[in-house]
């Protein structure tokens, strides 16, 4: 199959990579009790919550990947706006897995949450079999970023991985970095840079302590 010409264009665009913690734990969990279609919910609900976020926030749902997504937001995109999204999927995520969850799992899942990567660059756009298709570094930088998350980290649930030029292009201003726990680490993400060490900056989202502890 070829590709004409003017089916090709460049895009630059701000690359979300997140899936959930544990979800073949989840999984598991859920078929020995036969309740695998509390996950189908789940994900429905995730959707849904998903397709409105992007009405008014502009980002485009490119993939759904069976345990997360890729968002593709402009690269304009600022820092406020991200992180403010990013909390409300976050709980929108934590409030859905309590409610239609967690009530049906029989053992204890030894880390719930989302996780998230996170870079910004060129992306080459095209159609393939009547559905639009994206190629770029950054998806594979956001990729890695996100399954680096729990690299160095016991508990990543709510937490992203920027890397450095993208966080640079978010115009967090230093002040704010405290609010969101921001610290600059350093990753080995595999196939990026030769495996060597990646610079990056870890956020950790702030969600407020549900009103019900959490079993």
């Amino acid at each position: 199959m070829t590709l004409r010409e003017e089916e090709v264009t460049e895009v630059r665009k701000l690359v979300v990579f997140f899936d959930m913690c544990s979800s073949s734990s989840i999984l598991e969990n859920l078929k020995s009790a036969d309740r695998l279609g509390q996950m189908r919910n789940l994900l429905i609900d995730m959707k849904e919550f998903l397709s409105k976020s992007s009405e008014h926030v502009g980002f485009k749902v490119y993939k759904f990947l069976g345990d997360g997504w890729i968002l593709l937001f402009p690269a304009e995109t600022k820092g406020t706006t991200l992180i403010e999204f990013l909390t409300n999927i976050s709980l929108h995520f934590r409030n859905s897995m309590r409610r239609l969850v967690k009530p049906y799992l029989s053992s204890m899942v030894s880390e719930i949450g989302l996780t998230f990567g996170i870079d910004e660059g060129t992306l080459i756009r095209f159609t393939m079999m009547e559905r639009t298709e994206y190629v770029g570094r950054a998806l594979n930088v956001a990729s890695r970023l996100q399954s680096a998350i729990k690299d160095k980290d016991n508990h990543p649930a709510y937490k992203c991985l920027i890397s450095k030029p993208a966080f640079t292009g978010l115009g967090l201003p230093r002040t704010e970095w405290s609010k969101y726990k921001v610290t600059p680490v350093k990753r080995a993400l595999r196939n990026i840079q030769g495996g060597g060490e990646f610079r990056c900056m870890k956020l950790c989202l702030p969600l407020p302590v549900p009103l019900v502890p959490e079993d």
